[in-house]
């Protein structure tokens, strides 16, 4: 007997919703960047339809990959990824990323535009997201993992 394996094509990116804060910002703008390079390969998720217990986002995140990017340590994206039965590929945070590109200082006060630095560094970590995405899809990295590139 030949069981059906369920192919995944999809990887779905989840940012942070913290319309407040300009991490949470960054997150998004990253996010953007990264599924406008490869739609084909990504979806872009909001995580307010999460709240509100829509069962197509579920099953989104049920059956496909999933990249969360959060934009604090609470970690919303992730934690409500996985309350909807997804499993979390990369989990990023942020702040990790402005440790690691100290060379770009964010307006972190100015949360609808942190700034021209802040659009470099979502286009490095979109640059990121799109490798893993690839990387993801292609079966060399589909395990859970959080932070391996930061």
């Amino acid at each position: 007997m030949t069981e059906d394996v369920e192919i995944k094509t999809i990887v779905n990116v989840v940012p942070c919703s913290g319309i407040g804060k300009a991490l949470g910002t960054l997150s998004r703008w990253a996010a953007f960047d990264a599924v406008e390079k490869c739609p084909e390969k990504s979806r872009l998720l909001c995580l307010s339809r999460f709240v509100v217990i829509d069962d197509e986002y579920k099953d989104f995140v049920r059956n496909n990959y999933n990249i969360t990017l959060d934009g604090c340590p609470e970690k919303c994206a992730t934690k409500h990824v996985e309350r909807n039965g997804g499993t979390v590929q990369k989990s990023h945070l942020m702040a990790k990323y402005l440790i690691k590109n100290r060379d770009l200082k964010i307006d972190v006060k100015n949360v609808s535009n942190p700034g021209e630095n802040a659009e470099k560094l979502a286009k490095r970590i979109g640059n990121e997201l799109e490798e893993e995405i690839d990387e993801i899809l292609d079966g060399s990295n589909g395990e859970k993992g959080e932070d391996k590139n930061v």
